[in-house]
């Protein structure tokens, strides 16, 4: 059955003599998915690594397997935060987790992937507003979702090397 294209905001303002405006129009939308249910305020965890990743999530002080950091270790933490979001993504389960407390997960799980040590910081918990404890729970649950998907990548070595970076 066909159905025709749905119209943008800028063709039902055109509307406007039948009463309707641009903004009535999206206080229906506000109120239809208000109605189903959406959190309209509400903003996914990958937002927020960005954040956190803007900030800086390494320091000169960190050790990658035993060693002093190599310049690429940055861009693999995010390349493996942005992983473990998008593997959260996929899991209803984690909609319970309030997004900065997913994403403080989402980074503690990339540092642990990676081998960083201290795995959490003072200076990440002041970023993130959370302490290791905190995230604990959550941070098992990601990383048992990974171990789910990819069994036996969680328990062995794991390089830089099999993450891309542009």
């Amino acid at each position: 059955e066909h159905c025709p294209p749905i119209p943008d905001l800028l063709q039902l303002t055109k509307l406007s003599n039948a009463g309707h405006s641009s903004l009535s129009f999206r206080d229906g939308e506000v109120e239809v998915l208000r109605h189903l249910g959406w959190r309209l305020r509400a903003f996914p965890p990958i937002h927020v690594i960005g954040y956190f990743l803007a900030k800086g999530v390494t320091f000169v002080d960190d050790t990658w397997q035993g060693r002093p950091l190599i310049e690429k270790i940055p861009r693999y933490v995010k390349k493996y935060a942005e992983f473990f979001c998008n593997l959260a993504l996929q899991e209803y389960a984690f909609q319970q987790y309030l997004p900065t407390q997913l994403a403080a997960a989402v980074l503690l799980a990339s540092r642990v992937a990676l081998q960083l040590e201290p795995r959490w910081r003072p200076e990440l918990a002041k970023l993130t507003g959370h302490e290791e404890k905190e995230i604990t729970t959550i941070f098992q649950h990601v990383w048992s979702y990974y171990e789910e998907q990819f069994p036996g990548h969680g328990s062995r070595s794991i390089s830089p090397r099999s993450v891309a970076v542009p």
